[in-house]
């Protein structure tokens, strides 16, 4: 009997959890990891997807790309996109979570009303903007007019264009928000009150008791912010693709050409390795940094 329960034990514990978990990590390898491989494997290769792999080239698709002067203008683009993404957008969530937190009433709904902008597809989002920054008849210039200004030709402005681009995130709102929201209200109520009982009220308990305790969501956060725009590539093609004169080009968009429009997967794959490289070195030193601070 003692035998048949450590018998049913050793399977609830130890086998149990690797077979629920076996069908989504195997879909995890191979829809993950093994296109980051193959990845790797094309870069190598002068690919021919009829007589596959092609020839062996070794790293010859890295050298004649990084002589490339577009790709480093891409590399460029991209640095300032993520620039602009964080000076621009990533702080308007936790303002506006902080916001929310402190009303009394209609919380939900303003919630909801911060969430829903999310349900539009990013195509819609854009074909609105671009009416938008429109030259001739756009709210932008409409705008710029009554207060004096020369109206631009924004989206054909490569000294204006990657603004443009960033510029709709400055109405924040998203998940972003609810995720902070979450985060602010998950702080306990005990810390809160002793803080109140020390005099600690307002933009002070804020600084000092309420940022610290959503500390690692904002890592987190800020990691995911880092990577997606190192990675950007819908918003510029939707918006410019990748104009004028390439000043909206990011990384992103650089790869999608080499696949899509030179046919070139050897140097596209290349360009995919990089930059999964720099990611992945940038995420690395941002946990250091992170957890350098906390020791």
């Amino acid at each position: 009997m003692k035998n048949k329960v450590r018998h049913g034990y050793f399977l609830q514990q130890k086998i149990a959890p690797w077979l629920i978990l076996l069908i989504p990590m195997g879909f995890t390898l191979w829809l993950k990891y093994y296109p980051i491989l193959r990845a790797i494997f094309i870069s190598f290769f002068n690919y021919d997807p009829i007589n596959q792999p092609g020839q062996f080239v070794g790293l010859e698709n890295y050298a004649t790309m990084f002589k490339t002067q577009y790709y480093w203008e891409a590399w460029t683009n991209s640095f300032v996109f993520l620039i602009l993404q964080l000076a621009m957008t990533f702080l308007i969530p936790i303002i506006q979570a902080l916001f929310l937190n402190e009303l009394r009433k209609m919380k939900n709904v303003v919630s909801t009303m911060y969430l829903l902008p999310t349900l539009i597809p990013t195509t819609i989002n854009v074909i609105i903007w671009r009416w938008v920054w429109h030259p001739d008849y756009g709210v932008a210039n409409q705008i710029v007019k009554f207060f004096g200004g020369e109206p631009q030709t924004w989206l054909s402005d490569p000294a204006l264009v990657k603004f443009c681009i960033i510029f709709p995130g400055v109405i924040g709102g998203g998940v972003s928000v609810l995720l902070y929201l979450s985060a602010i209200q998950g702080i306990s109520a005990d810390i809160m009150e002793s803080a109140s009982l020390d005099g600690c009220t307002g933009w002070s308990r804020i600084w000092h008791i309420t940022l610290p305790n959503i500390r690692f969501i904002i890592f987190i956060q800020m990691v995911m912010a880092v990577s997606a725009s190192m990675q950007l590539l819908d918003a510029p093609y939707m918006f410019a693709a990748g104009g004028p004169s390439g000043a909206s080009t990011t990384q992103g968009i650089f790869i999608y050409n080499s696949f899509n429009r030179d046919y070139n997967y050897g140097r596209g794959s290349a360009a995919s390795v990089v930059l999964m490289m720099v990611v992945l070195v940038m995420t690395a030193i941002e946990m250091r940094f992170e957890n350098a601070e906390r020791e």
